[in-house]
């Protein structure tokens, strides 16, 4: 059996978005490390049973701080001890350091690259072309298996020739739990809404994501300015991390909308919080592909989403939802209202959405990340 290691900016990212598959491999008889920065204090809470060992180094989001100089050198000091037979890399900063750490400890061991969004795209600033765009057709080199998860990327890569040792792929993101996102009938909504304090009467629509400038929430408070009028009972749940959280609440407090918007805070029921709600919502500006609105799909939300790199994935403009431009938030008040005053629309939307997110199963994700582990050695028993 073999020996892996998985390396990301945070711990975080392995706890939300790769303890299923992590899982899957040690039921298979695998050992799974991790190198990551321990960022635990803000965000808690992972089940992480499938990790044998973590090995937490000072890596930054940000490709200029002097840290990263120095996790480069401890991880690759891990890959040298370690004697891994895969090195499978996450987030900009993971996979750049476990590239030139893994070449530097002169490892004969395997790279995979999950690129979760890469940070040159369509609109993407200048800066972006000039900086990521060069290191990762650099480092493509020193990649044996690059796996995209959004058509956009994959077209990219494939385009501007990335010379990987081996293939460029793409599979449909993470993976997500159908047997715990599962659409919510009437009955369970309502009951979610008395044991949450939610009025049955309530026009709730969600947005789980980080409270930062890219996922543009701005866009739908301006939204919810224009519906109150047609919708009087509107309101707008945020669960997630707070990094911006006292800039947003001053722009809630100077647009009147403190009895329209909610900040939760980092959640760990975000099932329960989608499932009380009518429509999922995203305003963001670029996503790799988005949990939060393949989970929506999976528990049978309409979506109102920008037309942007990954949303764009995940929403058939028309039928589980709508995809509206970004920073257009008079448009979508519009497809909100369009699906608030069409009640059939909103369940047609529902069922769409369901059958929509079965590609999206853990079970389907991992069976085809083990394809790519086989073409490495690995085994799997089912």
């Amino acid at each position: 059996m073999m020996k892996i290691l998985f390396v990301a900016n945070v711990r975080s990212h392995i706890g939300q978005f790769h303890t299923n598959y992590i899982n899957y491999l040690k039921q298979n008889g695998h050992t799974v490390d991790v190198s990551c920065y321990d960022n635990s204090a803000d965000k808690d809470g992972y089940d992480f049973r499938g990790v044998h060992e973590f090995y937490f180094i000072p890596l930054q989001r940000s490709p200029f701080r002097r840290q990263n100089l120095k996790a480069i050198s401890e991880l690759t000091e891990i890959i040298k001890k370690g004697n891994y037979d895969i090195v499978h890399c996450h987030t900009p900063m993971g996979a750049v350091s476990a590239r030139v750490a893994n070449k530097r400890a002169k490892s004969k061991a395997k790279v995979i690259y999950t690129a979760h969004g890469f940070h040159f795209f369509k609109g993407a600033p200048l800066m972006n072309w000039l900086f990521f765009y060069p290191v990762e057709k650099i480092l493509a080199r020193d990649t044996d298996t690059l796996i995209t998860i959004n058509s956009e990327d994959y077209e990219l890569a494939r385009r501007k020739k990335f010379k990987v040792r081996d293939d460029i792929i793409r599979i449909n993101g993470v993976g997500v739990d159908l047997q715990k996102f599962t659409p919510s009938t009437p009955q369970i909504k309502a009951e979610l809404r008395k044991q949450y304090g939610y009025r049955d009467d309530e026009f709730l629509l969600i947005y789980p994501a980080d409270i930062v400038k890219g996922k543009n929430q701005e866009m739908i408070f301006k939204a919810i300015q224009i519906l109150k009028k047609d919708i009087p009972t509107i309101k707008l749940l945020l669960p997630g991390h707070q990094r911006m959280i006292e800039e947003y609440r001053q722009i809630v407090q100077e647009m009147h909308l403190q009895d329209r918007v909610e900040f939760l805070g980092y959640r760990r029921d975000i099932h329960n919080l989608v499932s009380l709600c009518d429509i999922s919502v995203s305003a963001s500006r670029r996503e790799g592909l988005p949990v939060n609105l393949i989970e929506a799909s999976a528990i049978g939300k309409p979506i109102v989403a920008t037309r942007v790199r990954g949303n764009a994935d995940v929403v058939e403009d028309g039928v589980n939802g709508y995809l509206v431009s970004l920073d257009d938030y008079s448009q979508m008040a519009e497809k909100i209202l369009e699906i608030y005053r069409n009640p059939e629309l909103a369940q047609q939307m529902s069922r769409e959405a369901r059958r929509l997110s079965e590609k999206y199963s853990i079970e389907n994700i991992n069976h085809q990340l083990a394809e790519v582990y086989k073409k490495y050695g690995a085994k799997f028993t089912d």
